[in-house]
């Protein structure tokens, strides 16, 4: 059973690394750099938010977010414009361009996913979403245990 969970772990570790490293090597073909697809999703969801925002919901820091949104802003594909209540205070949009290389990505995207559950059946894929979520489940119960890292 112990051997059988390991070799278990691999292959989800395996799958995990692999669809990343595709979804890279994807979005580096649209001129986009790890992160970037979420960030212009998250700008075109919330017209005129702030680099805050999205530092708090994509879970990264502001550094972070400062630098993606520069180089997007220099690909044309975000624009900021000055919030005339706080200067400091920038609000961010998808520009025209943005739009098209997201919505180019957005069918790449979807097409690689559904290549991935080629051949499964309606009945594989509820399987392999009980076992998923039961997984999660136990992952969460495991980190809700713990003490919180100071």
């Amino acid at each position: 059973m112990k051997e059988r969970m390991h070799e278990l772990l691999a292959l989800l570790s395996k799958a995990y690394i692999m669809r990343r490293k595709f979804f890279l090597k994807k979005s580096q073909s649209f001129g986009l750099y790890v992160g970037q697809p979420q960030l212009l999703t998250y700008v075109r969801d919330h017209p005129g938010c702030t680099q805050i925002e999205i530092a708090e919901a994509l879970g990264v820091s502001s550094a972070s977010i400062a630098f993606s949104t520069k180089r997007l802003q220099k690909a044309g594909y975000l624009m900021k414009q000055v919030n005339n209540l706080n200067m400091r205070c920038n609000k961010l949009y998808v520009t025209h361009e943005g739009m098209e290389v997201m919505d180019r990505f957005q069918s790449t995207y979807d097409d690689m996913n559904l290549a991935l559950f080629e051949g499964f059946s309606a009945e594989d894929m509820k399987k392999l979403t009980e076992l998923t979520e039961r997984f999660i489940g136990n992952l969460e119960k495991l980190l809700s245990e713990e003490p919180p890292v100071e």
